[in-house]
């Protein structure tokens, strides 16, 4: 059971061997109270939106025979400084993160979750879903899938394109995480993956990695004006499309993708997810969770738990034995050094709930381990 990645780190340097900072993904940044109610990020739902630039810059991942594309650091910064985002004064936890720290791509405890990074975890998630594809989505499959603290997002993007059946939901505790780099990750990969240069894209290959600045821009022309664009604009003063332009063409590039039907994207912390969720009668709707480098401190355990327990799906009495039962991918580093968690304790932490069974189904070895656990639901365990 093995798998290798064939790409580039790039100079941000985002797949990174250390352990996430000491901040819970799952906790609030304010307060909580000792029955575990919590009073942080509000859950709410973020649209899928075209990212309000002229363009973007995405990297390529290779696995086997297979490509994503994913939003430079970089370029999250440059989008950020063209919005005047970065002074300090206002917008959203990220913006005000790293204007203030210029290593907030980690966390800042308490205003941002770590969610810039595509942290090595969520590789080895991407890679068992590859190599594990044919078992965990079968062709009659139409799998339901939630990833928590989902960041870049990945594993998502691979199930969005590659199952075509498929429901995905990503959860990452900050809105902006979703609107600059989830989001961006999607579309980059459907409604507007890299084209030749009929979509006015630039590619660039450089020691083995392969680079491509997306042109929006250009995209929101040819779905206004087909192939006359100069025709159309470029007797104009300034031969750029109108801000109701740009939203109408926003609009037709999104309304051509089927992805826009089979994916949702919400942001906030897990105690208003779980409650958002409940209150929607969304409970025991997912086949599928995964979640990776989430379980580095035990006292979030309690509270993924109980979400998990809330959300995947109850096993469903006569169904195929073809088809997987419901289950829970846990993607983590076997020891988080100078943190409370580690894989053995929250394996611990599972087994005394006393709900779902959970089993090893890849280890890396070597002096810094990772892990991936599979976690269904134990015999006789009652679902709430």
């Amino acid at each position: 059971m093995s798998f290798r990645f064939n790409f580039g780190l790039g100079a941000d340097g985002e797949c990174v061997a250390g352990a996430p900072g000491a901040v819970d993904l799952g906790a609030e940044p304010s307060a909580s109270s000792d029955d575990g109610s919590t009073h942080g990020a509000p859950y709410e739902r973020v649209p899928l939106a075209v990212p309000c630039v002229s363009s973007i810059v995405v990297d390529a991942i290779y696995y086997k025979d297979r490509r994503l594309w994913k939003r430079q650091l970089d370029d999250v910064r440059f989008q950020l400084a063209q919005q005047d985002a970065m002074d300090g004064s206002g917008g959203g936890a990220v913006q005000q993160a790293m204007a203030t720290d210029s290593s907030a791509a980690d966390v800042v405890k308490g205003v941002y979750e770590g969610g810039l990074k595509t942290w090595e975890c969520s590789m080895d998630l991407l890679g068992h879903l590859v190599e594990h594809g044919d078992e965990l989505f079968p062709q009659s499959a139409a799998p339901r899938v939630l990833e928590l603290g989902c960041g870049t997002g990945l594993p998502s993007v691979h199930i969005l394109t590659s199952v075509p059946g498929a429901s995905v939901c990503v959860q990452d505790y900050n809105r902006d995480v979703l609107e600059l780099v989830t989001i961006p990750n999607i579309l980059a990969n459907t409604a507007l993956a890299p084209g030749d240069a009929a979509a006015g894209d630039t590619m660039h290959a450089v020691d083995g990695t392969e680079t491509c600045e997306i042109d929006i821009d250009h995209r929101r022309t040819r779905v206004l004006f087909g192939d006359d664009v100069d025709g159309a604009i470029g007797h104009r003063e300034l031969p750029e499309l109108s801000g109701e332009e740009a939203l109408e063409a926003d609009g037709r590039i999104l309304q051509a993708l089927d992805a826009s039907k089979r994916c949702e994207c919400v942001a906030g912390d897990w105690a208003s997810v779980e409650a958002a969720m409940r209150e929607q009668g969304r409970a025991h709707t997912f086949d599928l969770i995964l979640t990776s480098e989430t379980i580095y401190d035990t006292a979030s355990y309690s509270r993924l738990h109980s979400l998990l327990a809330c959300l995947l799906a109850k096993p469903a009495p006569g169904s195929s034995p073809s088809l997987p039962p419901p289950m829970i991918l846990v993607a983590a580093k076997s020891i988080y050094f100078g943190l409370t968690g580690s894989v053995l304790s929250f394996k611990q932490f599972v087994r005394t709930r006393g709900v779902f069974d959970v089993t090893n189904v890849w280890e890396s070895g070597g002096s810094m381990g990772r892990e991936i656990l599979r976690m269904t639901w134990r015999d006789g365990a009652q679902p709430q």
